[in-house]
């Protein structure tokens, strides 16, 4: 199973560095950042382009904000209810992140795509207050365009000196990254349905 995964990735670098990227706008625990510059080290290691790997990136950040902007839009105002989301949505950053939107706007959907610690908690109070989809999407898209390319690139240009001892592990660790996104995103699928059930 784990060589077959691997091989996966190998082949098809693309679509897991997309699913990758998706996975974590549904909350998948993984760090979107390092995804991005494994892929650049991935593209490095011949088994895939950079300008390619640099788009799948942008491509897959967007789709997986939009997600959580999606997310907030659902679930509105009881957003800052859930037990989950308290850790990231306290009243202080709530208070911040909302201030922001309503003085700034698209500019604050824009500039949070280079504050990790903000960017989750912003998408999906964006969502939740209803702000416009297609401001959110061109502000998003725009701030992807600057971090996606230049963190694939970094994992490109830098990647094979600090990583260069590492050889086939790279896959491994790719493979194990859409392993356990799968199986997580499978596990809140079942959750999500047996609510709907009862």
């Amino acid at each position: 199973m784990e060589a077959q995964v691997a091989a996966w990735v190998a082949s098809f670098p693309y679509p897991a560095v997309f699913l990758l990227l998706v996975a974590c706008g549904m909350g998948a625990p993984l760090s979107e950042d390092l995804i991005l510059v494994t892929g650049g080290l991935v593209a490095a290691r011949g088994h895939a382009l950079l300008a390619g790997m640099a788009l799948a990136g942008w491509i897959g950040t967007v789709c997986g904000d939009l997600l959580l902007f999606r997310m907030g839009r659902a679930v509105g105002a009881g957003l800052l209810a859930r037990p989950r989301l308290q850790r990231i949505l306290t009243p202080e950053r709530v208070l911040r992140v909302q201030t922001q939107l309503a003085r700034r706007g698209a500019v604050t959907v824009f500039a949070v795509r280079f504050l990790p610690g903000l960017r989750v908690p912003t998408y999906l109070l964006a969502g939740a207050s209803r702000f416009p989809l297609r401001r959110f999407v061109l502000a998003d898209a725009l701030g992807a365009l600057v971090t996606a390319p230049l963190l694939t690139y970094l994992g490109f240009r830098f990647g094979r000196d600090v990583l260069g001892p590492v050889r086939g592990g790279l896959r491994w660790v790719l493979g194990a990254a859409v392993v356990t996104a799968l199986l997580l995103l499978a596990w809140r699928g079942i959750r999500h349905w047996r609510r709907l059930a009862t």
